[in-house]
């Protein structure tokens, strides 16, 4: 029994009743232009993070078809130990609900509950959205907030998406470009490799410069900060705006530039792209 007993005298601390009840939400996506979707086609979590959550005592409930566009059929939610019901169950069953964009419409079905989410609350749609949550009696738990230390690393979803952004952003561009990127000598003639010109070389920036690079690209890349060499460091070519200004803000993060900074990168960038078939 003294095992039991609370650390403080009268602390109020109870031992819990049940387990929390997870809710995993479609994101509404449809391939039918015709119905008018906005909705994504990821989601929030995959069957092998439920099966760790389940094997940590958690019940999962996810809403029906939640991950068929993201490959991930019910069956193998249901392998995984988690449970299909409709969308209005699983917003009433779950105490903590997962959805990568806030469901708006939803929130006042999920009054005093949680939710796990992109928000963005410093941008003026996440601002609205936080509005529109407390309103509601929701609790909103934003992703995007986590900060960037070696502890939260694995938590960083910005890092994350914006690196898959990089590559999809040169995957589009190939297909749309319709030409060899590496150089090439056929039958019909010679052909020179591709010119890419990349804009900004955060995580995404990166990204794409590493891709452009393998498919045989030949890569120049600008940021506001001076980051040259980690561009030279892909084989890419650094281009240069000829005006000082020190352009890093706080936590490493570009900073806005002034007027006279952006009259003379536009007129460097003016240059680079009449030479580059990408940008």
């Amino acid at each position: 029994m003294a095992a039991a007993a609370p650390l403080l005298q009268n602390d109020g601390l109870t031992a819990a009743q049940a387990a929390t009840v997870l809710g995993v939400l479609s994101e509404g996506y449809s391939p039918d232009s015709r119905a008018g979707s906005t909705g994504d086609q990821r989601v929030s979590m995959v069957p092998e993070v439920a099966r760790a959550l389940a094997k940590d005592g958690y019940q999962i409930v996810v809403e029906s078809g939640a991950g068929v566009y993201a490959g991930v059929s019910d069956g193998a939610y249901t392998e995984a130990g988690c449970q299909i019901l409709p969308r209005a169950q699983v917003i009433q069953k779950g105490q903590v609900l997962f959805s990568i964009e806030p469901p708006v419409r939803d929130f006042e079905a999920m009054r005093g509950k949680v939710l796990i989410s992109w928000v963005g609350r410093l941008l003026d749609k996440g601002k609205e959205i936080v509005g529109k949550a407390t309103d509601s009696g929701v609790t909103l738990i934003d992703v995007t907030a986590v900060p960037r230390i070696t502890i939260a690393q694995k938590l960083d979803v910005l890092s994350s998406q914006a690196k898959v952004a990089g590559h999809r952003a040169v995957v589009e561009a190939t297909h749309a470009y319709g030409r060899f990127h590496t150089a090439e000598m056929t039958a019909a003639g010679k052909f020179p490799p591709s010119q890419t010109f990349i804009l900004g070389c955060g995580v995404a920036g990166l990204a794409a410069i590493g891709t452009s690079k393998a498919l045989g690209s030949v890569v120049r890349a600008w940021d506001v900060r001076d980051v040259s060499d980690q561009v030279h460091s892909m084989g890419a070519k650094w281009v240069s705006v000829d005006f000082k200004e020190d352009g890093e803000g706080q936590g490493g993060y570009a900073k806005e530039s002034s007027d006279d900074f952006k009259k003379a990168q536009q007129e460097t960038f003016r240059k680079a792209m009449a030479e580059v078939d990408i940008v």
